[in-house]
């Protein structure tokens, strides 16, 4: 496929259609370049475009959050996507980086991206972006695609929680809660940068892209803006749900401590009296009646039958 193990695919889109291309370029002009970020060989590559080594060290950079910054006659845009890559959290969001230089396209990714490999299957397809900002404004779109799709997942497991929040084992469903709050997150963390990373993108467009890349472009803005209200309003829901299983929770406590406090107050005083009549001292009264004990029982059956009346008399329960 290329001649630099670093390249994972690369077209040519200075003709129409665009071309897949076998070498490695030495020329970025109308070329999109989707590279291995982490691969050895990539380095010497970058310095052979006349990459700037400050600018080489932001594409490389192993932990980056969303940011747009013009570079030279290009720019450097950094954005986030959904792991869906087998046994990863979507939330565990992944980093794509663009770097727009010499009038070509530059791509880097650490781990797969399923929303790059479906513009690459088009592309391979014949019906894939025409050129580079449209395949910028197609990338961004496939990204904010796989997110929604996490989003809706996300959504539909919430309502099966909202329902359910009432069952016998409110325990449960608040650890169920507390994961689906911390995966919401992690993925806000992430995409209210991307909304300004975008935002500035699309007020600094001009120079790169088309009218028509530009307003496709601004939508996709939009909607991750959208994508970022989506999840606060998730968030809030979260919380709703979590403070009234907490107080379903603290209701259930202070009923059972309250029956436990009515019971404790009936059997203190018949207490009192079984210990007091136990004592093994001289002088105690019915010891040597074989009836005392008979009386004793009324006793403490009367006594704890006129506590249960003024206790309801006293609107206890």
């Amino acid at each position: 496929m290329t001649d630099a193990a670093f390249v994972i695919d690369q077209w040519d889109f200075s003709t129409t259609p665009a071309q897949r291309e076998t070498t490695l370029p030495t020329n970025l002009h109308g070329r999109w370049v989707h590279c291995q970020r982490d691969a050895p060989d990539l380095v010497p590559w970058l310095d052979s475009l006349g990459i700037q080594n400050g600018i080489q060290q932001a594409l490389l950079a192993e932990d980056t959050r969303p940011r747009f910054e013009i570079v030279g006659d290009g720019f450097l845009l950094n954005l986030r996507g959904v792991n869906l890559n087998p046994g990863a959290e979507p939330d565990d969001m992944l980093s794509l980086r663009f770097l727009w230089h010499d009038g070509g396209l530059i791509t880097l990714r650490k781990h797969s991206f399923r929303a790059v490999a479906s513009v690459r299957e088009r592309l391979a397809s014949g019906d894939g972006p025409v050129n580079l900002g449209n395949l910028l404004m197609t990338l961004v779109a496939a990204l904010n695609s796989r997110i929604d799709e996490v989003l809706d997942a996300q959504e539909a497991e919430l309502v099966v929680l909202e329902d359910e929040s009432s069952g016998p084992n409110p325990q449960e469903h608040l650890a169920k809660l507390t994961q689906l709050h911390r995966r919401l997150l992690r993925l806000h963390r992430f995409i209210r940068p991307q909304v300004g990373a975008l935002n500035e993108f699309v007020g600094e467009s001009e120079t790169w892209l088309s009218h028509k890349d530009r307003l496709g472009l601004s939508n996709q803005r939009d909607t991750t803006q959208r994508i970022l209200e989506n999840i606060e309003m998730l968030l809030q829901q979260v919380q709703l749900i979590r403070d009234e299983l907490q107080q379903n929770l603290a209701e259930r406590m202070n009923r059972n401590t309250y029956w436990l406090s009515v019971t404790a107050g009936v059997f203190l005083p018949l207490s009192f009296l079984t210990g007091l009549f136990g004592i093994n001292v001289g002088g105690m009264p019915g010891v040597e009646s074989s009836t005392a004990f008979w009386f004793v029982c009324g006793a403490l059956s009367t006594i704890a039958v006129v506590e249960f009346l003024l206790l309801r008399r006293l609107r206890f329960w």
